[in-house]
């Protein structure tokens, strides 16, 4: 099989991620932060190093702001619901998730908050100026993807974030797509909550991600037993034990560390073919008139599109039943960036590659859609 459905979730995951998991049921299955026995303390130190590992990564504060949470979509429900503000006002863009849109859409159907949809004035991806006039005097959040699920775009992270440093903004980036694939220090870029899935760059096992908080504030919204104060009905003020409740997934965490680590070990080498093989396939898509909505130059491993006359979903589902080649067609749970983009109706075929991707591979496929474009 031919994978190419990486933003989706990794399908091919490192030795050392298995063996991690491993070695957490066989070594580490006592219940973190609940007792005093010695194995308990093992299983809470393996997680106290994942925060650490994962803190240095992100730049974050204190890796006691490191939030381990279900997974990207759990962590961006927390950072959205958890900020709330009565009367507030959020801007966000066409390019988000469902995971964002639909708890700040809820948030708005209670009447708890106004909202702002921008798109981008260049027909790419957000700027500044985008988020400047949508502004409003009761603006607390703006909630960004770091790179679009859908096209792969790069949005600017860095100019938003100052913006929002300057006017007080909480400022929330979903880093899905770009954790493990683009350097992300929470620090410079100025970001007070970033929300990342650990199944996807950092090559974990699904069902776990999280929230790393930079000087900001977060309500609970689960509540339940921590390990610490027990005798209290509320939950504790200190993180992470406020933002974590009930037992935590040491074998899920555990992968995350070594995933996380795996990453670290090969970054910038991984980073320079992922972007190559990125240029490689819009090249050729280019050659075989395809529609391309992702950016010429765009190196993240994400490229959308589609075939003259032919529907994403039907063309994906060819791809894997003719040619056992995995892609994701369809609209990618991001209706808005579809509408954005005209492609509502039809879906778009996205192609999602990571380092173990190559260009054989991706001749593959170009013939592949050659041969349903011409209808063989």
């Amino acid at each position: 099989m031919i994978y190419f459905d990486n933003a989706a979730t990794t399908f091919k995951k490192p030795l050392c991620v298995k063996l991690g998991v491993l070695k957490a049921l066989c070594n580490y299955s006592a219940n973190p932060g609940r007792s005093g026995h010695r194995h308990s303390l093992k299983a809470a130190r393996q997680i106290f190093k994942t925060r650490l590992t994962i803190k240095n990564l992100f730049n974050c504060e204190s890796e006691s702001n490191v939030i381990f949470t279900q997974n990207c979509t759990d962590a961006l429900n927390l950072a959205i619901l958890g900020s709330a503000r009565d009367g507030g006002h959020v801007i966000t863009s066409c390019f988000e998730h469902n995971s964002v849109l639909r708890p700040l859409n809820y948030l708005k159907s209670i009447g708890k908050i106004t909202l702002s949809i921008v798109q981008p004035s260049n027909g790419f991806n957000i700027t500044l100026d985008d988020i400047k006039n949508a502004y409003q005097d009761n603006t607390y959040l703006v909630c960004l993807t770091h790179i679009s699920n859908v096209t792969g775009n790069r949005n600017d992270i860095e100019g938003v974030g100052r913006f929002c440093k300057e006017h007080n903004l909480v400022f929330l980036v979903d880093a899905a797509q770009s954790c493990g694939h683009v350097d992300i220090d929470m620090q410079k870029s100025n970001i007070n909550l970033l929300a990342f899935a650990g199944h996807k760059g950092l090559f974990a096992p699904s069902s776990i991600g999280g929230l790393c908080i930079n000087k900001t504030n977060i309500n609970p919204i689960r509540f339940g037993g921590t390990g610490t104060n027990s005798v209290q009905l509320t939950q504790p003020d200190s993180l992470p034990e406020r933002l974590e409740a009930g037992t935590l997934s040491t074998p899920l965490i555990m992968g995350l560390l070594y995933g996380t680590k795996f990453v670290i070990r090969n970054f910038d080498r991984h980073k320079k073919k992922v972007a190559y093989l990125t240029k490689y396939l819009i090249d050729n898509l280019t050659k075989i008139n395809a529609t391309i909505y992702t950016q010429q130059n765009s190196k993240y491993g994400v490229v959308c599109f589609n075939l003259k006359n032919v529907d994403s979903i039907e063309a994906s589902g060819v791809l894997d039943e003719k040619y056992n080649i995995a892609v994701r067609g369809g609209l990618h749970c991001a209706p808005l960036c579809h509408k954005f983009l005209g492609t509502i109706i039809t879906g778009a075929i996205r192609i999602s590659l990571n380092h173990y991707n190559s260009k054989r591979q991706i001749n593959k496929l170009i013939k592949a859609l050659t041969d349903i474009s011409q209808g063989l």
